[in-house]
């Protein structure tokens, strides 16, 4: 019995660090309170009352009427979708975007208005005077997964929901996992014990995870769930010892944020490797109790992403009532012209000090971050990680594919302290710096310190005095153009 309990002790002393450290940078003000853009309470309530949509137009809306009683001059919120029902002269209705490219602008100054319908995405040329009526319909656009754990809170408070709390504790119990699952399989002797202690203490302080795990806000929240997902994947599916429990966290993880899917490649290697010599029936076993509860999920995501877009593979981001639209329409979602942005955020993006071109004692960011190198400096151990384990490939593979989508993406993840996108791959890069034998390194645990400076600073600030922490002059540095049109 003591001797549970002192193996007991370690993890319980971490989530509680970690829980303590993350309410204390959320502040007692937020974490009591709704954050200013619960989208997932909302999803929750919709689901509770029987709907997959708003009931009305988002919360922070400003109406004619508001804006007429100079109650509100824009809208205060962020990141909703938006689908317009149109009812056409003939009787029939089509569902779907209005086209904002140069060329559908051109043609809307001639009295015809280009639509995207959904489903298909076709472009349909409508004349004015056809359109006889004009219904919107609002959804949260995110993919669902991180709405089930708000349900309970949901169902009791409504949308008042604690949703900072909530993220926190969840946060909280990524390190968690990550040391459980190092001490099963390095064990707790020659130091590692340490080692794995620093390792938690890289991903819950010394990386994004500090400032997105305390913040709440329907962003971090979706990276938060998508995280501790994805590293139960890992841990469960590490020698293929607990399959289907990989299967579900991977599928969970994805329906947190579908680019995950890309870490497949760790789980299909494991399999390969570890039922290698054994029957074919044997073989099949293994996959099929993966595969089960991950095609379960993705099924029930497509059946909801159907049932909202018409599309199985749209969670919605395309029908996002922003400003990028015209951007996103034209060059795409994704594409190789966002690359070079993203990777300038992603590794190089730096700090100004008082002696630059905006004063103050502190140092700010770039509302698009600063560089992960700058706030996760013990990466730089996966250079020194050359002990060899079979899954160091599935490791590096997989964070390179689930990276990848985010470089590509047509936003930088601002507005951000440090780069956040880096928080899906992540914790493929710990694992291969602790089973590579980087984290042994005497200077890991410096690298963490300085890491963790930087981050809890920022997360810090984020939530105290933004305005003292972003560059705001001019507004979008490095990067103006990112806020213009």
């Amino acid at each position: 019995m003591r001797e549970r309990l002192r193996k007991l002790s370690r993890p319980i002393a971490v989530y509680l660090v970690a829980l303590i450290g993350l309410c204390l940078l959320a502040g007692p003000k937020r974490l009591l309170a709704p954050s200013h853009d619960n989208h997932y309470s909302h999803l929750a309530q919709a689901w509770l009352d029987g709907r997959l949509a708003l009931e009305g137009k988002p919360p922070g809306w400003c109406t004619a009427e508001l804006r007429r009683a100079k109650q509100c001059t824009r809208h205060s919120y962020d990141d909703w979708a938006r689908v317009w029902t149109l009812e056409l002269r003939d009787g029939t209705s089509v569902r779907g975007l209005r086209c904002e490219t140069a060329a559908c602008k051109q043609l809307h100054q001639r009295g015809i208005e280009g639509w995207l319908i959904a489903g298909t995405h076709e472009l349909r040329e409508l004349e004015r005077g056809e359109i006889i009526k004009r219904t919107e319909t609002w959804y949260v656009s995110f993919p669902p997964g991180p709405a089930i754990a708000m349900l309970p809170a949901v169902a009791i408070g409504g949308t008042n929901a604690p949703d900072v709390l909530i993220t926190c504790v969840f946060a909280a119990l990524i390190p968690v996992v990550f040391l459980l699952w190092f001490d099963s399989q390095r064990g707790l002797a020659d130091g590692r014990g340490r080692e794995h202690l620093w390792a938690a203490a890289a991903w819950a302080f010394a990386s994004p995870a500090a400032l997105i795990g305390a913040h709440g806000r329907v962003w971090f929240t979706a990276q938060v769930f998508g995280a501790l997902c994805l590293t139960l994947y890992l841990a469960s599916g590490w020698n293929c010892r607990r399959p289907g429990w990989a299967g579900l966290a991977l599928g969970l993880a994805v329906a947190c944020r579908p680019h995950l899917a890309f870490a497949l490649p760790l789980f299909v290697g494991e399999w390969w490797r570890v039922t290698s010599g054994a029957s074919w029936r044997a073989r099949s076993t293994v996959a099929l109790r993966f595969a089960t509860p991950l095609i379960v999920v993705g099924v029930a995501l497509m059946t909801l992403n159907y049932l909202r877009f018409a599309d199985p593979l749209e969670f919605g981001h395309r029908y996002l009532d922003i400003r990028w639209q015209q951007r996103m329409q034209e060059v795409g979602m994704f594409s190789t012209q966002y690359l070079g942005r993203n990777l300038r955020c992603a590794f190089s993006l730096l700090p100004v000090w008082a002696d630059g071109p905006w004063d103050g004692r502190l140092p700010r960011v770039s509302l698009h971050g600063s560089s992960i190198l700058l706030g996760a400096p013990w990466l730089l151990a996966l250079l020194w990680s050359r002990d060899r384990f079979p899954q160091r490939w599935g490791l590096l593979i997989s964070a390179v594919a689930v990276a990848i989508p985010s470089l590509l993406y047509q936003n930088s993840g601002q507005i951000q302290f440090s780069y956040r996108f880096a928080m899906d791959w992540l914790p493929m890069m710990l694992a291969a710096i602790v089973f590579g034998g980087g984290a042994r390194r005497p200077w890991f645990p410096i690298l963490v310190g300085i890491g963790g400076a930087w981050q809890l600073y920022g997360a810090w600030m984020f939530g105290r005095r933004p305005g003292q922490l972003f560059v705001t002059d001019p507004l979008g540095w490095p990067f103006e153009d990112e806020l213009g049109g």
